[in-house]
């Protein structure tokens, strides 16, 4: 369950525990799930995500035509934002065989990940794509570690909320998510403006040099 061939990640798609579960959380609802509908990866990666990012695209690849490595069935290649899966486990998903589901699910949760995160952080897509294949191999390890974990989450919502008051889970899952949102537009707003203002100065300085 690779994430990219000879690409590197950046801090940016490293999660806190905190992250974890609200990528899991709002996963499920931009899925149509809820808290305790059935995740179901190939309808999402075939409905859902095309829905949220145009970029996006899979591709089924015959098992006598299968050029890598028999024991890696699926991956994703955040640059092309593809993901590419193996005839006989796409078939095997579909039929329900939980290890295929589960294989699937993963290379599914990573798309998943770039949407919640450009939406949290108030990125474009090709920001997103350009972080995630520039950090290293700890990086990579840790971003694989946190897609297991979200993917288990998204098959076991129940411990999104196990423990919680309606007032924590408001707290967690919405208010804040919203304001780190608002955050990042600001951030994001001021940035543009700060670029534009040297791009001012920088148009002034030629016009003075050229009198």
């Amino acid at each position: 369950m690779e994430v990219c061939h000879h690409e590197q990640q950046a801090e940016t798609i490293v999660l806190t525990e905190d992250g974890m579960n609200l990528t899991a959380f709002w996963s499920r609802l931009l899925c149509g799930c809820g808290t305790d509908g059935r995740f179901e990866p190939i309808f999402v990666m075939e409905n859902i995500i095309p829905l949220f990012d145009n970029t996006f695209n899979y591709r089924i690849v015959e098992k006598s035509e299968w050029r890598w490595s028999l024991c890696e069935a699926a991956f994703y290649i955040p640059m092309t934002n593809e993901i590419v899966i193996r005839s006989d486990v796409y078939e095997g998903a579909l039929n329900g065989v939980a290890m295929d589901v589960i294989t699937v699910a993963h290379e599914v949760v990573h798309c998943i990940q770039s949407i919640i995160m450009r939406f949290l952080n108030a990125i474009k897509c090709v920001d997103f794509k350009t972080e995630f294949c520039r950090a290293d191999s700890e990086e990579m390890a840790h971003h694989e570690n946190q897609t297991e974990k979200i993917t288990s989450l998204l098959f076991c919502p129940e411990r999104l909320v196990q423990g919680k008051s309606d007032d924590e889970i408001i707290q967690q899952y919405f208010i804040t998510p919203l304001m780190q949102f608002v955050f990042g537009l600001i951030k994001m707003a001021g940035r543009e403006l700060m670029e534009a203002l040297d791009d001012i100065t920088i148009e002034r300085e030629v016009e003075r040099c050229a009198v």
